[in-house]
């Protein structure tokens, strides 16, 4: 009997997937299952406008208009060069939504309409869209953008350019994360002096992994050197290739070694990986390891959104470290004398998934030691002075909200600790600005599109600032700047803290480098310049005009601090074996002048000149090219050309243009045209956002409902662009077509409070012994949720509930129906993230009050309260401990029931029918109208369903969930069915019951009727067990014909007796 049930069960399931290929069913959205669900949070409202170009549409909203501008025209100056690359252009006009900064980024509710699995970033990619914040400056704003419209147009070449594509190409074609994430950032970045530093770290310290083992900023990064490494060695041209030809055949690993002409992809990793380790030996041959006087490791360097800033008090006595990852904020002081370590301020920082990534809290340090903390929170720009370090409580001296900014990217505080030095942007325009710190009041101090960066005050002086900026020209005020003028390179300057000043005087000019200043007084200027393609210390010598180089670190030196008493004391953040290391070097040779040469392609010469009214220029270097030209002279033989000095012979070149100009010869496109730039890039608007409603998810799938049996679901969702209004509508049918459900629902998004109107109506028919029955469930409900933050949010819910129930064949019966007017209200917590199909990490947490009550009779009244609580812990790598605890009470005076066993979407199901009250009775004489409100208790595996009822219960479970081949296999697995396959070990523990509680004598458990009916007795009796029920036993999910299927084998135990185990066929996802 048990190898027939597990054959017809097969077949089944075998059945069903093959009846629809494509359709997935959903668990979660099932009637019993719990909705969690992350929130956006809106503190501001926004009227959305569009501008238009060729090939891209901006929407913006108030105090944007200009950033939109300046984005279309950086877009479009790019777009020729991003298509020449990939050797591909798109059919439809890309929608690019911009937003001020990345903390209204955070408030888009972009991705909240979609059914599916897809996280945001994907949802985007696949409908041609990307959102994007200002960064707080024009060079990584403009380095972003392109980043993002390169990802787009790959993923468009590759997978489609709408969602229903997408879904459908990733089932044939699975690229690891490095193909497109590196791509994209080549064509942003191409090679930089990050990056080298990753790579030498990689080879030196760490070993070389496959990539398509890497995920993340380390997945980015090394595809990033793989595209450059295929491009310097191979040619540029060759990189449409391989995405044309993974296009077609849809494996990566063919496509570059068919279009290189390399005999294997083991090969080709080889060789890159050999290049790249003989980068890092040359490196070192002239740059040395540094070796700190103090250090202390941090975190993972490449994790999304990671960062740490580091800062030495005036008496060198303190260091303060303020940190960034994973989400949270943390800053912290360290004592120099004592090695004592003190946590100042921690947060949480809100991030909306991949799309954006918090600002690390800015730090700084007065005379007296005294701790300023600039942090974002509620986005809004709190700052904070602390005092009293050496106590074990320090006291915040002050607390101020800065207002009028967008976004503060860099801080600096005087020394006597009255003002603050700020980089900050407003509406889309990063500039200068000085902020009383008693007032908290900002006074511009530059205005035009040029950056103004890393402001750090002239020692001493409360008013003058030393800063970076890529502004052409000494003058305030006469050139405003164009996206034609914004330079990528920056130069080091001093502003004299006036307002109305008109020119600032030029320091050290970058000659085409990144230079940051770390600590400026009247003698010198220390800096840090990546201008021989490591990032150093360097000093500008303000009397004599020279410029000196102070460290040769092979590792570039970030966010660094510096103090020149008592012998230089420098502090920084540098990458070693893949973590971030905060460092102090004291004693160091501020009078050191080394000579290292120059490494990438953005190491140069010199490290900065003095700007021509700071001192004298160096000396020309003397031209070698003619010298080396004459050394290599080539002796050609009688017919032989130099192709590198050539001429064309003038009456041949004039017999071509005179063939050509009658038409006999045909105009030939180059293969590789030059990528051309844009000069007049006609844009459109601004236009008013029309709020036009498309079709943005439909999906549909099979469900074997307890009640109602097999049936049909489809669900469809509506929104407009911005998703700030969603409509969904869907429907369940079964097999008989008499038992229905069908919903329509309406979501306002827009506001800080969210607002929700719904409609469901359902239906039940049952002919038992020759007697219909027709159930009818109608309610209208309305909703008002306030999200606490993007983790939690509490809702309210009224509503008006109608059941009746419809004796078909008895006329004269009169309809039973019941009315209820009720409240429902929620608390729920999720701060869950998705790491791959049935694989969760993080906590939900949900609290549910349902108050009814009786409009037609009093005694129709009840309440319930529902706890659901799950834990999904990371054991090792892809392994999850998944852990479940949910509890129900029902009461008032028609309290409803809970129905325990069995699983979900369980094919072929079977039900119990206890002695005492069985909900699932329908019948002549039966009016069960209390179905509609019965909740089912699953997972409680090893037992049938209905096993228990009650109107209480209590159910604990708990899955190891390994993915099993990917577990084992660390390479790119292409088959859907493999990469989804998972092995679990579960057990399931739980009890429902009415009365008192599970172990009181007077419960549903422990009383048993026998008797009765036609029996001339009845008798009560009372029973003493456990009440418990447990199942144990393995399962199998993976993805199967476009279903998420799961088998188990469970044994259960009842009293301290194993039963026989029962085998269970599913569709669905786990809790």
């Amino acid at each position: 009997m048990k190898l027939l049930f597990l054959y017809k069960a097969a077949l089944a399931a075998v059945f069903f997937v093959i009846l629809l290929p494509g359709q997935t069913a959903h668990a979660q959205r099932y009637p019993s299952q719990e909705r969690f669900g992350k929130n956006r949070v809106q503190y501001r409202t926004f009227d959305w406008k569009v501008l238009k170009s060729s090939n891209f549409e901006i929407y913006h909203y108030q105090g944007g208009t200009n950033l939109a501008r300046l984005a279309a025209q950086f877009a479009e100056s790019e777009f020729d060069r991003i298509t020449e690359v990939l050797g591909y252009t798109p059919y439809n006009r890309i929608k690019i939504f911009l937003y001020n900064s990345p903390g209204e980024l955070m408030q888009s509710n972009m991705g909240l309409a979609t059914f599916g699995d897809l996280d945001d970033q994907e949802l985007d990619l696949a409908q041609s869209r990307l959102e994007i914040a200002f960064t707080g400056d024009q060079l990584s704003f403009r380095k972003e953008l392109v980043k993002e419209i390169s990802l787009l147009f790959v993923y468009d070449m590759l997978y489609g350019g709408n969602l229903k594509d997408a879904l459908q190409s990733s089932l044939l074609l699975t690229l690891p994360e490095w193909f497109m994430q590196g791509i994209a950032a080549y064509i942003a970045e191409g090679w930089t002096p990050e990056l080298s530093d990753y790579m030498r770290d990689l080879s030196n310290k760490r070993q070389l992994k496959k990539p398509g083992l890497l995920t993340g900023a380390d997945a980015t990064l090394v595809g990033q050197s793989i595209w450059n490494y295929i491009a310097e060695r191979y040619g540029r041209d060759n990189i449409s290739n391989i995405l044309n030809l993974t296009r077609i055949i849809r494996t990566e690993q063919t496509s570059i070694t068919s279009t290189l002409g390399i005999p294997s992809y083991t090969r080709f990793l080889r060789d890159w990986r050999e290049y790249y380790v003989n980068v890092s030996k040359q490196a070192a041959q002239h740059y040395r390891e540094p070796s700190p006087t103090w250090q202390y490791r941090l975190h993972e360097a490449n994790t999304p959104g990671s960062n740490a800033i580091i800062k030495i008090s005036s008496d060198k006595k303190w260091l303060a470290i303020s940190e960034l990852y994973k989400e949270r904020y943390r800053v912290q002081i360290f004592n120099n004398e004592t090695g004592r370590r003190m946590v100042i301020r921690q947060g949480t920082v809100v991030t909306n998934n991949s799309r954006t990534q918090g600002l690390i809290p800015l730090i700084g340090w007065t005379r007296n030691n005294a701790l300023a903390v600039l942090v974002e929170e509620g986005g809004r720009p709190n700052f904070f002075l602390y005092e009293n370090l050496d106590t074990k409580k320090p006291k915040i001296r002050l607390k101020r909200t800065i207002r009028g900014l967008d976004q503060i990217v860099d801080m600096d505080i005087s020394e006597d600790g009255t003002m603050l030095a700020v980089s900050a942007d407003k509406g889309g325009q990063n500039d200068l600005y000085m902020v009383s710190v008693a007032r908290a009041s900002a006074i511009q101090l530059t205005n035009d599109l040029y950056d103004d960066l890393t402001p750090r005050f002239v020692a001493g002086s409360a008013r003058r600032i030393a800063f970076a900026s890529n502004r052409p020209t000494d003058s305030l005020g006469t050139d405003k700047g164009t996206y034609k003028t914004i330079q990528a390179s920056l130069s080091i300057f001093e502003h004299d803290g006036s307002p109305r000043a008109a020119t600032v005087g030029r320091l050290v000019d970058s000659l085409g480098t990144i230079m940051r200043p770390i600590y400026v007084d009247e003698a010198a200027v220390y800096f840090l310049s990546d201008v021989k393609g490591i990032s150093n210390l360097f000093k500008f010598d303000r009397t004599t005009g020279t410029t000196a180089q102070l460290t040769d670190y092979l590792y570039s030196l970030k966010n660094a601090d510096l103090k020149i008493g008592s012998g230089g004391s420098l502090a920084y953040i540098r990458l070693n074996d893949g973590n971030l290391m905060a460092s102090y070097q004291d004693r160091l040779d501020l009078n050191a002048s080394l000579s290292t040469p120059g490494l990438g392609s953005s190491a140069r010469s010199n490290a900065g000149v003095a700007a021509p009214n700071a001192g004298q220029p160096n000396a020309e270097q003397p031209d070698t090219t003619q010298e080396s030209a004459r050394q290599t002279e080539i002796t050609l033989k009688e017919g032989e050309v130099d192709t590198d000095n050539y001429q064309f012979d003038p009456d041949m070149l004039k017999a071509f243009e005179n063939r050509q100009r009658r038409g006999t010869l045909s105009s030939v496109p180059s293969l590789t045209p030059k990528p051309r730039r844009r000069e007049n890039i006609a844009i459109r608007g601004p236009y008013d956002y029309k709020g036009l409603f498309v079709a943005n998810d439909a999906t549909s799938d099979w469900r074997i409902d307890p009640i109602r049996g097999f049936g049909y679901a489809q669900s469809i969702s509506m929104n407009d662009l911005l998703e700030n209004h969603v409509l969904k509508a869907g429907f369940f049918v079964s097999t008989n077509f008499r038992n229905n459900d069908l919903y329509a629902e309406y979501n306002n998004y827009k506001y800080r409070v969210d607002f929700g109107a719904r409609v469901d109506r359902r239906s039940l028919f049952f002919d038992v012994e020759g007697a219909a029955q027709k159930y009818r469930f109608n309610q209208v409900s309305l909703s008002a949720s306030y999200p606490l933050s993007t983790t939690t949010r509490f809702t309210v819910t009224p509503t008006y509930t109608l059941t009746r129930l419809v004796d078909v064949y008895l006329l004269a019966e009169p309809d039973h129906s019941s009315q209820y007017g009720g409240i429902n209200s929620e608390f729920v917590f999720d701060n869950s993230r998705v790491n791959g199909m049935n694989m969760i990490e993080g906590t939900r947490f949900k609290v549910r009050y349902e108050n009814y009550m009786g409009i037609s009779r009093a005694s129709d009244s009840f309440n319930r309260i529902s706890v659901d609580l799950r834990r999904y812990q990371k054991i090792h790598r892809d392994l999850i401990l998944a852990a479940r605890l949910a509890f129900s009470h029902s009461g008032g005076r028609a309290p409803k029931q809970n129905i325990m066993g069995g699983m979900e979407n369980w094919i072929l199901n079977r039900k119990d029918a206890p002695n005492t009250t069985n909900p699932l009775a329908f019948g002549p004489g039966i009016d069960n109208r209390d179905i509609f409100f019965a909740e089912f208790a699953t997972n409680l595996r090893g037992f049938n369903l209905n096993r228990l009822a009650g109107t209480s219960y209590v159910l604990a479970n708990a899955e190891l969930r390994i993915p099993l081949i990917k577990y084992i296999y660390r390479g790119p697995i292409t088959s859907n069915f493999l990469r989804n396959f998972q092995v679990i070990g579960f057990t399931d523990i739980g009890t429902a019951w009415t009365g008192r509680g599970p172990f009181s004598q007077e419960n549903s458990l422990n009383t048993e009727i026998v008797g009765g009916g036609s029996e001339p007795f009845r008798a009560s009796v009372t029973n003493f067990r456990n009440p418990y029920l447990m199942g144990y036993g393995v399962g199998a999910r993976t993805m199967l014909f476009g279903f998420y299927v799961k088998f188990d084998y469970a044994w259960g135990v009842d009293n301290g007796i194993t039963n026989k185990a029962i085998p269970y066929v599913t569709l669905g996802y786990d809790f």
